[in-house]
């Protein structure tokens, strides 16, 4: 229950709901939904209305227009009008809006009390929405003035032929329609919502269709759309002078009231409630004065209707989770606003970080002032600030997340609180902060700061890595390391080889193992890589002690022999390492490292690290003299044998395939544990097993046979 009640759960965006409606208004909006009712009274037996509630995509118009059922509703029965629902997005089609929401119409009215007079309406509904529905309109021209011949044939019934509905019959229809509807003894009000969902050419339609049959008596017509976009649809399709179109469609045209602040602040404290219990708890001192500054900072001005709300609490409810306890709450709630608000900003951000916080975590210019770095970079940020309409909320916001800008602007600064805990202004946070936002659920940066800050925590933290996330996991540790301010105290060398130790766990020897993919970094590279970036934290004498540490560590062995091979045969391969050990030490480091090596041969270790077979080509170039120990250690021993082949045999490795093996061209480095003669024997004799399965049989057929095998199905590899 307790994980339960934790949860991010996503809020979805529902609007309120009719029964419920008024009893759910957190905005007070109850007087606005009343003067719409109001205004629909003028709704008569002489007379239609078209009444549109305006506002833009978020601003809450489908919740005001269950308010105003819900009021319609609470009339005497007597007075109370038919309501009709009618919702063209769902149509999805263009030419049949005219007839479904006519139907619509037929459908409300047939099923109220006054059978009779329902009846007859709903009749002549239909009738008025076949004449519409087998015929075409002109564009730009009004559905009744606008009826062309078609080329169908007839509708199943040849006296009820295309030919035979002319302009004049079209008109008899409404006359009808009109006859029927000023008898009919209750209002009828259709609500509309929407419209700006719809393209432009269905918006347009939609507004035609209005005005074919807004001046039909009895019938009131409530039009919920952003008009802004309804304007840009009729300017799309060139309908002349589309600025003032609307208003020969809509009598009254009423705008959604735009949200008094003590309404945003509400909104607000209502989302901060409703997020999971922990992301409340104060972590860093003056939680709830920050949060307060955020808001009155730029914050609330970003917040125009209710749906930002919800979509900003949607992101931080996603993003909350992975950074609590590493990043201030309002902090988080500050980079969700960019990610929703500013998306261009944001992305400005992880793009450039250092145009906002001065340092790019792992950049080499640390020799530049922050300050020199920020200012380098105004006009990027500025020309990303000022591509939205509320850029000066969107400045203040970014200036309170990251004071140096401010300051670069000119700008009032809250310098003093750069770094304290918590704050996105510190490189460090930003990159955990980033990183995580940017990829939530596949990898928990705060768990990568832990294992950096925390040694005691380190052991729980791998045992916690799956063979999916561990690469990325060491990579991520050396990107932080290298991201660390020189005010933050690690202690390097132990961490190094806690990485270099990390490596040679399960997940990491199971990818090593089922490998899939041709592009494969090996789990001994990317610790290499880590390694390297905290050494740059050392100084020279330090981090050579640290090489022999590592080298002869009887553990980490896969990154013990990729460092030795670094340091002391240097041409034969760079692993990025930024340490070397000192040729000084290199007979010492040789004998630690080769007695851990035999010492892992004979408790059957060696071959169950992560690079079994690096491993033993790295031993026969470093410690030549000790490989026919090592190979007598295996060689009783089926199991570790085969591995052996597999490691030493290993070939090309093919996206259709996968793993081959073959006998190696440098022969000489096989036989330095063992001669090919010996190991054919060995083979045909292990083949002999029938138990034995691939890729170890195809390890021993390369032997035996001298080919190239695929270890997938035994299939011969002739490139």
């Amino acid at each position: 229950m307790a994980e339960l009640e934790d949860s991010a759960d996503l809020r979805l965006d529902h609007p309120l709901k009719v029964g419920s409606a008024l009893k759910a208004d957190a905005l007070d909006r109850r007087a606005f939904a009343t003067r719409v009712t109001e205004v629909l009274q003028r709704v008569a037996p002489t007379d239609g209305l078209v009444v549109s509630v305006e506002g833009a995509w978020g601003s809450g118009k489908t919740s005001l227009l269950a308010m105003v059922e819900e009021l319609l509703n609470e009339a005497s029965k007597d007075e109370r009008p038919v309501v009709v629902h009618f919702n063209p997005w769902l149509i999805g089609d263009r030419d049949a809006l005219l007839r479904q929401f006519l139907a619509s119409m037929a459908k409300a009215v047939k099923l109220t009390d006054h059978a009779k007079e329902g009846k007859r309406v709903a009749k002549e509904l239909k009738t008025y929405s076949k004449a519409f529905d087998v015929l075409k309109l002109i564009p730009g021209a009004e559905p009744w003035a606008s009826i062309v011949k078609s080329v169908v044939e007839s509708m199943g019934n040849a006296s009820e032929a295309v030919f035979d509905y002319k302009t004049p019959d079209l008109e008899e229809h409404k006359k009808s329609l009109e006859a029927a509807l000023r008898k009919f003894p209750r209002r009828i009000v259709v609500l509309l919502d929407d419209l700006d969902r719809l393209y432009p050419a269905e918006a347009y339609e939609m507004v035609r269709i209005v005005k074919a049959v807004g001046d039909l008596p009895n019938v009131g017509y409530v039009l919920a759309w952003d008009e802004r976009y309804i304007s840009a649809a009729l300017e799309k399709l060139n309908v002349p002078h589309a600025g003032s179109y609307l208003d020969k469609v809509v009598q009254v045209r009423l705008p959604v009231p735009p949200l008094s602040f003590p309404q945003r602040v509400k909104l607000m404290n209502r989302a901060l409630n409703e997020l999971p219990g922990g992301a409340l708890i104060e972590y860093f001192p003056n939680g709830d004065e920050r949060n307060g500054s955020l808001f009155h900072h730029g914050l609330s001005e970003l917040i125009e209707h209710p749906r930002d709300v919800v979509r900003l609490f949607d992101v931080v409810q996603s993003i909350e989770p992975g950074l609590r306890g590493e990043i201030h709450l309002a902090d988080i709630i500050g980079l969700a606003s960019l990610m929703t608000k500013a998306p261009v900003v944001y992305e400005l951000l992880c793009r450039s970080p250092q145009a906002f916080v001065g340092r790019r975590p792992g950049a080499r210019s640390d020799f530049k002032k922050s300050d020199e770095v920020i200012a380098e970079h105004i006009v990027e940020r500025d020309a990303a600030i000022d591509s939205y309409r509320h850029s000066k909320a969107v400045r203040r916001v970014v200036h309170w997340l990251f004071p140096k800008t401010a300051k670069a602007d000119d700008a009032f600064t809250y310098d003093r609180v750069v770094f304290s805990e918590g704050h996105l202004a510190h490189p460090d946070r930003l990159l955990v902060a980033l990183q995580l936002s940017a990829r939530p659920g596949d990898l928990s940066l705060a768990r990568v700061r832990q294992f950096v800050i925390q040694s005691g925590k380190r052991d729980e933290l791998a045992a916690g890595l799956d063979a999916e996330n561990g690469i990325d996991f060491v990579v991520n540790v050396g990107d932080l390391v290298e991201g660390l301010g020189s005010d933050i105290s690690i202690d390097s060398t132990d961490l190094a080889v806690a990485v270099a130790r990390l490596v040679e766990r399960e997940p990491f020897v199971r990818r090593a193992r089922e490998r899939n993919e041709v592009w494969y970094l090996r789990g001994e590279s990317a610790a290499g890589r880590t390694i390297g970036q905290i050494a740059q934290r050392l100084d020279e004498a330090t981090a050579q002690a640290l090489a022999e540490r590592l080298i002869g560590d009887e553990v980490g062995l896969s990154v013990a022999a990729d460092l030795a091979v670094m340091s002391f045969f240097p041409y034969e391969r760079e692993q990025g390492y930024q340490l070397k050990a000192p040729e000084a030490s290199r007979k010492r480091a040789l004998a630690l490292f080769g007695r851990n090596i035999q010492r892992a041969a004979a408790n059957g270790e060696l071959l169950e690290r992560v690079s079994g077979g690096s491993l033993l080509w790295a031993f026969a170039r470093l410690v030549p003299g000790q490989c026919k120990a090592v190979f007598h250690a295996i060689a009783p021993h089926p199991a570790r044998l085969d591995q052996f082949v597999e490691s030493m045999l290993q070939h090309s490795f093919d996206s259709h395939k996968g793993q081959s093996y073959a006998l190696p061209k440098e022969r000489d480095v096989l036989e330095k544990y063992v001669d090919v003669a010996t190991l054919k024997k060995l083979g045909a004799e292990r083949l002999k097993d029938d138990a034995l399965v691939y890729p170890a049989r195809a390890a021993w057929r390369a032997v035996v046979e001298e080919r190239c095998i695929y270890a997938k199905d035994g299939s011969v590899n002739d490139h």
